[in-house]
């Protein structure tokens, strides 16, 4: 861990409280994957009965939990990115400036990238819904790179496999999801050990002998 002096004025304090917020957000991030990924399963299995000709019934049941699924995960995924991840980047940001690429690439790419998606999917039934969706899926791209690299950056700092095993699943998350909530599963337990160690004991420093 770096001594205070080089941590923007914040202290190890401060880095320890941007940690905490990062895994608050982390937590509410896996939540809302799993409502996400349950929403996308739904619309899956709705549509097998109804294009087997099974009664509509189903197939409207199934959409209806579909859709409060998804919106769930996403309100959780905005929660979770504007009042804790986010924050908490920030937050690292300002102790040490090599984290504001990350902090940036995020901000833009997984915030407003969830919400345009989210605008998107509501006007799917027009046209205009079709590209507003496309652009918030290369929003989330960029999120995926800033998240990649943030979690480079911590590794290369806190020297934890953890930080770099969640690096290459966020970058592979981009085309399979499963990765990208293993990632957050792994950037939260990574977290959790970095707040331990910043906050353990300093050992006293023993008299050297003459």
């Amino acid at each position: 861990m770096s001594q205070p002096q080089a941590l923007g004025g914040l202290g190890a304090a401060g880095v320890v409280e941007a940690y905490r917020l990062m895994r608050d957000g982390a937590l509410i991030l896996i939540i809302a994957t799993i409502f996400t990924a349950v929403g996308v399963m739904a619309v899956f299995f709705g549509s097998l009965p109804f294009m087997v000709h099974r009664p509509l019934e189903a197939f409207a049941g199934m959409m209806a939990g579909a859709i409060v699924a998804l919106v769930i995960g996403t309100a959780l995924t905005l929660y979770g990115l504007w009042s804790k991840f986010i924050p908490g980047v920030e937050r690292l940001a300002a102790a040490k400036p090599g984290y504001e690429t990350s902090k940036t690439l995020i901000r833009i790419g997984l915030f407003w990238g969830a919400l345009v998606t989210l605008i998107g999917a509501i006007l799917m039934l027009v046209i205009v819904g079709i590209f507003i969706v496309v652009i918030g899926a290369i929003l989330l791209i960029v999120g995926y790179v800033g998240l990649f690299l943030l979690a480079l950056k911590l590794y290369e700092e806190e020297k934890s496999a953890l930080y770099l095993v969640a690096a290459i699943l966020f970058i592979i998350g981009i085309f399979v999801s499963l990765a990208s909530l293993v990632g957050w599963i792994l950037l939260y337990v990574a977290l959790g050990e970095s707040i331990r160690r910043a906050q353990a004991p300093t050992p006293p420093t023993q008299p050297v002998p003459l």
